[in-house]
Parts: C-alpha cells; structure tokens; sequence
C-alpha cells in the first residue's frame, strides 16, 4: 500500500474531517546565521548605519525561516572572538550557514581585518592584537556541509588608515582602507563584498547602506539561486550609486541550483491508479464517512462522482432506517446543523440530549454525547460542534501566545532602546574625551611649531656661512675641473679605440657561437629521435638501463627534463612490476604463518601508488582472519567471556562476567565438569566447553552454603536444632562403671563411617544435580562444595 492510501486509511479510521496530505520524508536543511554590527567605535567617529543594518538583516534570516540567527552590535575584540567561537559549533552541525558584517575593515599587507570597537590601531603593529582577521571569521563556518556564505558591508573609507604610524618597514606593509581580495579555501564558500577588492563602499543616507538594503530585497527569494541573488544585489548597488560602487563575489560553487530559502514545493496530482485504489478501499469499508472523507480527499473525477452516488445511496437507506423504526415517513430534507439528522422526532432520548447541549461549550458534554450515540446521525452534528470548539480554542491560546511575543518584543524593544541611550552616551562621552585630546594635540603642535621655527633661524644663519666656504671650495673645484676636463678628453679618445677593438671581438665571438648553436641544434634532433624510440620501447626488458645510459650521456638542456620525467616514469613501472608479483605472492600465502607479519612489511616499504590501497585492504583482511583465530584458541578472553555468561546462567559463577580467566572461573569451571563425571584438573576454556555450557538448562550447580545453614527451595537457610537423645533404660551406675577402655566403638558405626568415604564422589555428583523435595514428606538436599 503507498503512502497516500495508507494515510487515507489513518484517516477514515479515526474520523478525522481533513484531507489527507502525502507523507514527507525529505529532511528540512538547517540553516544558521551570524550577525555582526559595529557601529559605536571609541577611537573614530561613528557609523550610522551598520547597527540599523545588522538588525533588519537578522530579521531577515528569521523570516526565511533559520533554525539560529546569533546577532551581535557593537562588540569588542573578546566579544566578537567569543561570538565566532559559539558560531563554530553551530556551523558544524549545519547544512548552510552564512555570516554577515557590518563596520570598519581594512587591508594591511596583504592580510584583511575587520575592526572591534574598542581597537585603537595607533600602528600597523596593533592590528595583529586588536583586530580580527577576516580569515578567523571565514573559517568559522568551514564546518556547514552544503554551503557557506560571508557577507562584508566592511569597505567603508577607513579613518583609522589616517591615524596609524607605519612602524613596520618594507613595501608588503600597505596599509588600504578598503578590503583586498579573499579566495576561499574551501570548496562551496563565496565572499560577498559591498565593494570591488581595493575600492570603498558608501554608508548610505537612508536607514541603511545602499549594499544591504540590496541584500535585504534580494537575497531571501524562495528559490532563487544564491548567485543570481548576489547578480541583482550588484545591479541595483551599481544602479543607486551611479556605478560608484561595485560589489564583488569570490568563490564558485558547483552547478545546481542552490538557494538560502528553498523554493515551495508543489503537491503531484495523484494519479488514476492511486484514486482507483482509494476507492476500492473507501468500498470495503462501506460507511457513509469513508465516502465524506472520500469526498474531501477527490472532489472532482469519475471516481467522485461514483463516490455521490454510494453517499446518496447510504444516506437513503439511513433515512428509510428511521422512519420504519418510528412509524413515519421518509423525511427528503438534509438535516441542519442545529436539527437531528435522522428525521427521528423531537421526542427520543437522543433528540432530547442533543437539544440540551447543541448551544454548549462544554466540550466534555459533546464528548460524552458522541460516546453514548457513537453510530447516530446527530454524532456527526456533535462532532462538528466539538470541532468548531476546539478549532476557536486553538485561535484562543495563538491569539494570547501572540500576545505574549508581542509583549517581549516590546520588552525587548525598550531594553533596546535603553542600550541606544547608554550607547549614545558613552558616545557623547567618547567625542568629548576626543575633542579634549584634539585641543590638546593642538596645543603640543603650537610649541612644536615654535621651535622649528627657532630651529630653522639658526639653520638659515649656519646656512650663509656655509655658503661662503661653499664658493670658495667651488673655485678650487672649477680649476680641478678643467683639468679634469682634458684628462676626460684624453681618456674618450683612449676608450673609443678600445671599444672598436672590443666590438671586433664581440663580432667574432657572436659567429663562433652562431656555429655551435648549429652543431647543437643537430646533435639535439639527433637526441630527440633516439629518445623517442627508447620511450616508444618502454621500461620492459633492457629499457631502464638503456634510459639510463641515454641520461648520462644527453647533451641537449632542453631535452634533458623530459628525459628526466621519463626515467622516473620507466624507475616507476618497474617499481610497480616488482612490488606487484611481491603482493600477489602474499596474498596467494594467505595469513598463516609469518604472512600477516609480512604484508605488513611490504604495507610500510610499497613505493607503487596504484598498489597501496589494494595492499592496505590485504592488511585490513590478513588483521581479521588472525583475530579470528586468536578469538578461538583455548582460554582467549572471548571464550572466557562467553564461558563466564553460561555459568552466571548455570549458577556456578556468582558476579558478572569480564573475560579474564580469574580463580572464581576456575573453580566455576571444575564444579560444572564434576557434575559431568570428568577430571576435573586444569580445564581449559575450549568452543566445545562454551558448546556444551551453552547446551546445559536449568540451574547445574546448586547454592553453597555455610557452616549451620542447609539447602532448602534452592536457598541457604539455618539448621533445625538436634532433638535431645531418648533417656534410656540402662541405670547411671552401669555407665559409670564402664571404663574408657571399655567404650570401643561397635564395628557397625565404624563401617557406617568409612561408607560415605568410599560413596563420596558418586554422591556429590547427584547432590550437584539434584533438586530439593518440595517439603513432599523426603529429606532435603544439602548442598556441599568440591
């Protein structure tokens, strides 16, 4: 039976007025997002934006439906750690999980940060210790398995980039406001920027920036894969901003189709065999509410109207019940919802129970009037009011559990706003405590000015005195210079004639090396045909050492790598050859012996790739089949572990059984072959012992009990005392008399006591197996230890 039938049988059976809905085994993906928003910054002044954005962003995620949204505004450095950290795991436990940013990022070096609130950055040093990496919060969703998405709104124009000192030499420390561009590192990850790699982002002048009002308009869309999204995001960015400003995607993804919301899924008509085998169901079971359910499920078709018709028929066939049974007429009208279904008069026990509660709330009435009438037509009235009931029930408790969200949000709305207004003020706070500082730095620049300019006076009066030595020096230089001059002349005319002898020398140089550039382009055709017809014979045979010859012996430099790249391949080959008649030689072995030891060998010294997983998979085999044999030799803890829950069963063995072959199983062990006849000195725990244990029933080996206890239903239980002997007849003086030497034993008592000596053995053993009397008139049995 399909799913659908079977629901539809679910559904007639308990009566329940809904259409039956096909089963759904697809499992929801679980989606997870990580908000961040950094608006409130100490040291600059603040974004408007990026806490509005970060808000209705989450909002966004919740109304797609995310099973987690983690929102965080305005966080330092070990609040924004702490919150990556938390998404890790959340992320690892998830399908899809996106991470969106809002605030301060820049690019130092190649390396790209984004900025806490409470960084300082008064160098390049600083960003290491009081920013975080972009690669920190990248990673941190690696762990969804389907995809993952990093949204920046952070390439905003950075004023940090003005304030920081470049302590750090070396042209790599290029300190950008904007971000640089990020590859991911793993596999269905992209990285959303609100800007090109290199270039900034506006802020906007509305509620929010002009990237994530884009984002919060398009990226959420039922259905639409992921990069299309990101392709209309970047079309109205460009398009609101003039094409001042161009978002950028990095990362690919495969080539379905991959959406954050999934598209609605649409219901499959059912088909005409499923409607036929509906119907022969709803048929056997010949109620006029299978055929309303019927109804309900098929309202349309030939099977419907077959459906009307065995209705029509039914509830005839009811109202003519009726009327027989009260004398009247058929009645033709269909019943109200507030009138008995049944035509039957006013005046029954059902109608007059039905009159009184057909205006009631009271559910537990109309439960109770279903119970007693659960065939009458007036159930189904009731039925129908209890409904109702339940349904506007249901509305009720929505209503006041909307109510109590409401009622939260506003809560939360006014701890919200409490938090803008303490954050307002540490922000007025903040920008007094700058402004103070900038008069101070004001100040500081004043004096320093001050005594540069006294500085450059007395630099301007060294300066004229160094001038005037200046020229003095200079008319030295001028007669120095002339001769210099004709020495100059004298060594141009020197040069000149030793550059003419040098250019014969390069002529003569360049033909020499134009003929041996000749001879070695033939020696290399030469090479080259020979080398193709050794890689052409392959490494079978003589063909290693013949390449190997050949690469000693090549002259050719450009010939040389490939002649390398071939002789590896050749050394491989052969490798592989060896290594190969190795295995297949092992493995035809088999496990036994030292094989395993020497698979394991070859496992750790194969150099062939191919060969390695099918030698691992040899290992992995030959480990099992001497675990298996090691599991079945005498005393192995699995035997021993086996035997121990067979004697537990048996009573031979008090505790629980743990695989080691202590005293307590040994003794186990002897007093169960004792009550088998057999020696019962160091036995061993054999698959044929742990057979026969398992073969045993019932309980073998009865209680031990201790001095003054006897054996009673199977349970120790204390001795009745000895009855006091009978007085006899002998008079005292006759016992007086009697002399120590005369009190000899009597040979009966004597042969009575060496009896149970010599039935010992056989009597232990039918105490070990036998069971006590049952109280019946016999002796009980005593049990005695080995």
């Amino acid at each position: 039976m399909n799913k659908r039938l079977l629901g539809m049988a679910m559904t007639i059976g308990t009566a329940i007025l809904s259409m039956v809905l096909p089963l759904d085994d697809a499992r929801a993906e679980k989606r997870v997002a990580l908000v961040v928003g950094n608006s409130n910054y100490a040291s600059v002044p603040k974004l408007p934006n990026p806490s509005r954005d970060a808000n209705s962003v989450a909002q966004m995620f919740r109304d797609a439906g995310f099973d987690a949204v983690d929102v965080v505004l305005n966080v330092g450095n070990l609040e924004f750690k702490r919150a990556i950290r938390k998404f890790e795991v959340d992320a690892d436990r998830a399908d899809i999980a996106v991470v969106y940013y809002a605030g301060h990022g820049l690019e130092i070096g190649g390396t790209n940060y984004l900025i806490p609130i409470d960084a300082r950055l008064a160098s390049d040093r600083d960003a290491e210790d009081e920013a975080i990496p972009l690669e920190r919060m990248v990673s941190s969703a690696d762990g969804a398995s389907k995809l993952r998405v990093v949204i920046l709104d952070a390439c905003r124009d950075n004023p940090f980039t003005t304030l920081m000192r470049r302590d750090r030499k070396g042209s790599n420390r290029v300190v950008a406001s904007g971000l640089g561009k990020a590859e991911p590192t793993s596999i269905d990850t992209l990285i959303a920027y609100a800007a090109k790699a290199g270039s900034t982002a506006e802020d906007g002048d509305g509620q929010h920036s002009p990237f994530t009002s884009a984002i919060l308009k398009h990226l959420t869309i039922p259905g639409l894969d992921i990069r299309l999204a990101f392709g209309r995001v970047r079309d109205e960015v460009m398009r609101t901003t003039g094409a001042r400003q161009e978002p950028f995607v990095y990362g690919s993804l495969g080539g379905g189709n991959i959406s954050l919301v999934p598209a609605p899924k649409v219901q499959e008509a059912a088909s005409a065999s499923d409607i036929k085998a509906d119907y022969d169901l709803v048929a056997k079971i010949g109620t006029l509410r299978a055929w309303e359910v019927f109804l309900g499920t098929y309202k349309t078709g030939f099977y419907a109207d077959l459906a009307r018709v065995q209705v029509a028929n039914l509830t005839e066939q009811q109202a003519a019940s009726v009327s027989r049974s009260k004398g009247n007429t058929v009645v033709a009208a269909a019943p109200s919802a507030d009138q008995p279904a049944s035509g039957r008069e006013s005046s029954s026990k059902e109608a007059l129970d039905w009159d009184k509660i057909k205006d009631t709330s009271d559910q537990s009435a109309l439960e109770k009037f279903i119970a007693r009438y659960p065939n009458a037509p007036l159930a189904i009235n009731a039925q129908q009011r209890l409904d109702i009931l339940k349904q506007a029930a249901r509305e009720r408790e929505k209503a006041a559990e909307e109510a109590r969200i409401q009622a939260e949000q506003k809560k939360a709305e006014a701890a919200a706003a409490r938090k803008r207004e303490e954050e307002e003020r540490r922000a007025r706070a903040a920008e007094a405590e700058q402004k103070a500082k900038a008069a101070e730095a004001e100040r500081i620049a004043t004096r320093k000015r001050e005594e540069e300019e006294r500085r450059a006076k007395a630099a301007e009066a060294e300066q004229k005195a160094k001038a005037v030595e200046a020229e003095r020096k200079a008319a030295e230089a001028r007669k120095k210079a002339e001769e210099a001059e004709r020495n100059k002349a004298a060594a141009e005319a020197a040069a000149a004639r030793a550059e003419s002898e040098r250019q014969a020398r390069q002529a003569e140089a360049e033909r020499r090396k134009a003929e041996q550039a000749s001879a070695l382009e033939a020696a290399c055709k030469a090479e080259q045909t020979k080398f193709e017809q050794l890689s052409a014979k392959g490494s079978d045979g003589a063909g290693v050492e013949n390449m190997v010859a050949f690469a000693k012996a090549v002259t050719c430099d450009r010939l040389r790598a490939q002649v390398t790249v071939t002789l590896n391949k050749f050394y491989n080959e052969a490798t592989c050859r060896a290594e190969q008649a190795r295995f297949d030689d092992l493995l035809a072995k088999g496990s036994d012996g030292a094989g395993f030891n020497n698979m394991k060998a070859l496992a750790k010294a194969v150099a062939c790739d191919r060969l390695r997983p099918q030698i691992v998979a040899a290992v992995d085999k030959f480990t099992a089949e001497a675990a298996k044999r090691a599991a079945a030799m005498p005393n192995s803890p699995q035997l021993v572990l086996a035997a121990q829950t067979e004697l537990v069963r048996l009573g031979c063995l008090p505790g629980k059984p743990d695989g080691k072959l202590n005293a307590a199983t040994k003794t186990a062990l002897v007093r169960f072959v004792k009550t088998r006849d057999r020696p019962s000195e160091d036995v061993p725990v054999t698959e044929a012992l742990v057979a026969e244990l398992g073969k045993a029933t019932g309980r073998v080996c009865p209680p031990e009990c201790k001095a003054g206890e006897t054996l009673k239903d199977d349970k120790c239980v204390a001795a009745d005392k000895p009855a006091a002997p009978a007085a006899t007849s002998r008079r005292k003086d006759d016992d007086e008399d009697e002399t120590p030497a005369r009190r000899k034993p009597k040979p009966e008592k004597r042969q009575a006591e060496k009896e149970p000596r010599r039935q010992a053995p056989e009597r232990a053993r039918q105490q070990a197996t036998a069971r006590p009397s049952g109280g019946g008139g016999g002796s009980t049995m005593i049990g005695v230890g080995f």
